[in-house]
């Protein structure tokens, strides 16, 4: 008579179960749901957190400023897309889904950690570059405020698994009708 009592909140994911319950069952249409769509999300996206990695390196600090604002914008933006994209499977707990569901999600997530470390070693090797005066001299300024390469990195983390997904997963067939 120990029934356990339903989580209705998932910490380590971030998600609720009416949440993710919702997403797995809806059946409107988005623009997001056809992969080719999806794919030009992560194209871009990816092409905007590698920018905002490297806004540090722009002279103008009101331009820089600016542009890291609309940058960050759009890449929080572009998150809740892929995360509604791929139905929160990403990053929905082992009990709210089906085997398949979990199969894939978790084959996402090797993928993204591969992608990930190899994200990390280009970031590495740009701030240890950074340090060389050849480079300083290239670029023209010398930059030692890598705030925007950190929050990049962490954008990366936070989006890299369900943008695997939206790059691998499937266009889906919904009913425009319902």
């Amino acid at each position: 008579m120990n029934d356990k009592k339903e989580k209705n909140f998932y910490w380590s994911t971030g998600v609720t179960r009416k949440e993710v319950i919702q997403s797995l069952n809806d059946n409107s249409y988005s623009v997001f749901r056809m992969q080719s769509n999806r794919r030009k999300l992560v194209i871009l996206t990816t092409l905007v957190l590698f920018v905002m990695a490297f806004t540090t390196y722009i002279a103008q600090p009101k331009f820089r400023s600016y542009l890291d604002i609309v940058l960050m914008a759009y890449v929080l933006w572009a998150y809740s897309q892929f995360r509604k994209s791929v139905r929160n499977v990403a990053d929905a707990p082992d009990e709210l889904l089906d085997e398949r569901q979990i199969a894939v999600r978790n084959a996402g997530y090797l993928h993204a950690y591969r992608y990930l470390a190899g994200i990390g070693m280009v970031y590495v090797f740009f701030y240890f570059l950074n340090t060389t005066e050849l480079f300083q001299s290239i670029f023209g300024v010398p930059s030692h405020n890598f705030s925007q390469m950190v929050f990049s990195y962490c954008m990366w983390t936070a989006c890299l698994p369900s943008m695997v997904l939206a790059w691998l997963l499937p266009s889906e067939n919904l009913n425009e009708s319902q």
